[in-house]
């Protein structure tokens, strides 16, 4: 049990409506009722009750009016003592109201100290903690979806079922080690195994998750490529609604990669304009189309452009067979003038304007479509966090190692071994068997105040 009594401002910094001061730990109400002051009768306060008052200063000044909240332990946020402050939203006021509770005997909280607290009261496991994070950052709506999944407790609940199929063969294996001849159940190699195949499938299942976690959290990665003067920066302007790639009639203007990020539909789409690919060109141009080949490698979709006005050159068909194999999305441009451009058979485009506007709108719903088609159901549960992605991997190949070491009939404390090693992994993910030091690294990334 904690001893200090934290406090910390838990609002954004600057002008806003209204700022709240938090605080957190056992004899969080004996701080506060040294500066408040309540309007209405005598300060005696009940849990989940909001009262109306000052906070005022050593002299009985009054600092600001004050809304206060207190939450009994322990069914508050930290599951310790829980006070909130609402104040008006000033940033001096704010401050000179945290002034005062340090005056009074609290101290400042470091940064996610508050979920911090929570993480060691068994309020929210290690990866639970983390999802706050998550929910905080989420700039789409599957990506907040998503991170609402983790911090109910989704991830948990599937990494407690390989846990207890793993523990099951475990606990078998241990009582027929350590008591031979007790009258107790006898595991065979091959229940064993498959008891570890159902938790290598669960692993497997989240594992196969993380690329379209990936895409959840950092976006569905587009990447613009095309001749040049085939249209890439105009389309690039027109999608990203403002003018961030310069457009002209000279070949080869573009020389870096641009990057811009959209809310499609509720998706994050990062959308990337690029050099455009030709035979030829200066030292500096060339780097610019070593670029646009690196990041058509790292694409999860490739918007492969064509001038609807002009035939086919062939730098079009040398990128068509490039990318053939790829997953693509022929895009013709400049359909407002007459169109010339003849497609290869089979092959399906949308055509576009970016003078008339023409076919943009299916252009997006096609991208969020795509991008929708990647990611899977809204409800599915995706890997997103790289720490995790890790320790379940890790998990995964223990639990691969003690079915391969089960199938070929090893010992039972050699088959043992590796599923201690997978329940180490998997103790990993939720905080159980993590160090002090990568803990205090984890909450070290939340802001002072959550």
């Amino acid at each position: 049990m904690y001893q200090e009594v934290i406090a910390a401002i838990s609002t954004a910094p600057g002008e806003g409506g209204i700022a709240i001061v938090r605080l957190s730990g056992d004899g969080s109400i004996e701080v506060v009722k040294k500066c408040f002051r309540r309007r209405k009768g005598r300060f005696s306060p009940r849990p989940w009750r909001v009262y109306l008052g000052d906070i005022v200063d050593s002299d009985g000044r009054r600092i600001d009016e004050c809304l206060l909240t207190f939450f009994r332990s322990p069914n508050s946020y930290t599951g310790e003592d829980v006070v909130e402050l609402g104040i008006h939203g000033g940033a001096f006021v704010a401050v000179r109201v945290l002034e005062r509770l340090l005056e009074c005997g609290a101290v400042l909280a470091a940064p996610g100290e508050f979920t911090k607290r929570a993480f060691l009261q068994g309020r929210l496991d290690l990866s639970q903690a983390e999802a706050v994070i998550d929910v905080i950052r989420a700039n789409s709506d599957v990506a907040l979806q998503n991170a609402n999944l983790h911090l109910r407790g989704a991830l948990t609940a599937e990494i407690r079922e390989a846990e207890r199929a793993l523990l099951r063969v475990l606990a078998l294996i241990e009582a027929q080690i350590d008591f031979p001849d007790m009258d107790t159940p006898k595991v065979t190699l091959s229940e064993a195994g498959a008891e570890l195949e159902a938790a290598h499938a669960v692993l497997s299942k989240l594992l196969a998750s993380a690329r379209r976690g990936r895409v959840v959290k950092e976006g569905y990665r587009v990447v613009i490529v095309g001749r040049p003067n085939v249209g890439k920066s105009s389309l690039f302007n027109y999608l990203a609604g403002q003018e961030r790639a310069i457009v002209t009639d000279i070949a080869g203007t573009t020389r870096d990669i641009l990057e811009v990020s959209l809310n499609i539909n509720g998706l994050l789409v990062n959308l990337l304009d690029t050099a455009g690919l030709r035979g030829d060109g200066d030292f500096i141009e060339n780097l610019g189309m070593a670029r646009t080949e690196q990041a058509m490698l790292e694409a999860d979709l490739l918007l492969v452009l064509l001038d609807g006005s002009t035939n086919l050159t062939t730098e079009d068909e040398a990128l068509l067979a490039k990318t053939s194999t790829t997953r693509r999305l022929l895009v013709v441009t400049k359909v407002d003038l007459p169109l010339q451009v003849t497609l290869p058979p089979a092959e399906n485009a949308i055509l576009v304007s970016t003078v008339t506007g023409g076919g943009m709108v299916e252009l997006r719903e096609t991208l969020a479509r795509e991008a929708g088609r990647t990611i899977g159901g809204e409800h599915n549960l995706l890997l997103t966090n790289i720490r995790h992605t890790e320790s379940v991997r890790r998990s995964r190949e223990a639990t691969r190692a003690a079915v391969e070491a089960a199938r070929a009939g090893w010992e039972l404390e050699l088959v043992a071994i590796d599923v201690r090693q997978a329940l180490d992994y998997l103790g990993e993910v939720g905080g159980r068997t993590v160090s002090q030091s990568l803990t205090d690294e984890i909450f070290a990334q939340f802001c002072i105040g959550k």
